[in-house]
């Protein structure tokens, strides 16, 4: 059995695509939905959208932040006897069978305790942060199953001792917390893999750079939390900075880079201010 835990905040645009692609996948799962204290519809269009499938349970909650909301959906999947345990947003569409082929994968794989699902973005919109950010998004999705010691992308699908064994999510950490299991267990000695033969599409929305650079100050200004509480956060999130990533120096991403240079100066110029708040956040606000 497949469990799949879902955190939704504010979705309700977007939810039905994601949760029809849930339903039509052929293996067997169930799933629990936390919403994070949406205000919205969110939560009666998951329900209307599942009604009567006992697949789906919905959790919910007061407003806090996504870790808590994820850490729930976990823990009461871990109730339902779960083997396996798949972690998603609600702006993800599953390819078609996508469960199906990472039960195969890992059947045949008894060595690789988890899977990092590639992640094709996507955008309705055509200004022009918009396509940055897809273009940026999608620089991770190499032909390789192979993850470099430096990687920020989080395996998602996971054998559930494997995600046990890795110290699981951390509901007090705020930022990144999605990656920093994948990085203990891999520090651990742990297999972990890109899933080549499969993708979700994420949905980026609309991305302005002013709301973009908000969002992440906020997420640099507590992301102490996340440093402190990991052996070695510090040194981890250097090794993991933004122009220091192995993936955007593959071979493939080359190519993109030549193919697309407006996009890639946009890349660049992204990464140039989101250093800038980063060392502000994370150096002379903390000195101060």
């Amino acid at each position: 059995m497949i469990g799949i835990a879902m955190s939704t905040y504010e979705n309700e645009a977007i939810i039905s695509e994601t949760i029809r692609s849930l339903k039509s996948q052929q293996a067997p799962f169930c799933c629990v939905i936390a919403d994070d204290g949406s205000t919205d519809t969110t939560v009666e269009t998951i329900r209307r959208l599942t009604d009567g499938d006992e697949r789906f349970e919905v959790l919910a909650l007061p407003h806090g932040e996504r870790g808590i909301a994820r850490k729930t959906a976990i823990d009461r999947l871990k109730q339902l006897g779960v083997h396996y345990l798949y972690i998603i947003d609600s702006d993800m569409v599953l390819e078609d069978q996508l469960l199906k082929s990472c039960l195969l994968y890992l059947d045949a794989h008894p060595e690789v305790g988890a899977l990092v699902i590639p992640e094709l973005a996507y955008s309705d919109y055509a200004n022009y942060f918009s396509q940055v950010k897809v273009f940026e998004r999608n620089l991770f999705n190499v032909p390789s199953d192979q993850l470099d010691t430096h990687t920020m992308e989080a395996a998602r699908f996971w054998r559930l001792d494997a995600y046990i064994a890795s110290g699981e999510i951390n509901p007090t950490q705020i930022s990144f917390e999605e990656t920093q299991p994948t990085i203990r267990y891999l520090e651990q000695g742990g297999v972990i893999r890109r899933a080549t033969f499969t993708h979700v599409r994420h949905n980026e929305k609309q991305v302005e750079l002013n709301d973009l650079l908000r969002k992440k100050r906020y997420y640099f200004d507590v992301m102490p939390a996340t440093l402190d509480a990991e052996q070695g956060g510090f040194m981890k999130a250097l090794r993991r900075w933004y122009f220091f990533r192995p993936v955007l120096y593959h071979q493939a991403n080359l190519k993109k880079y030549r193919r697309h240079p407006i996009l890639t100066i946009g890349v660049i110029y992204m990464y140039l201010r989101l250093s800038f708040i980063g060392v502000e956040s994370l150096f002379f606000k903390r000195v101060s």
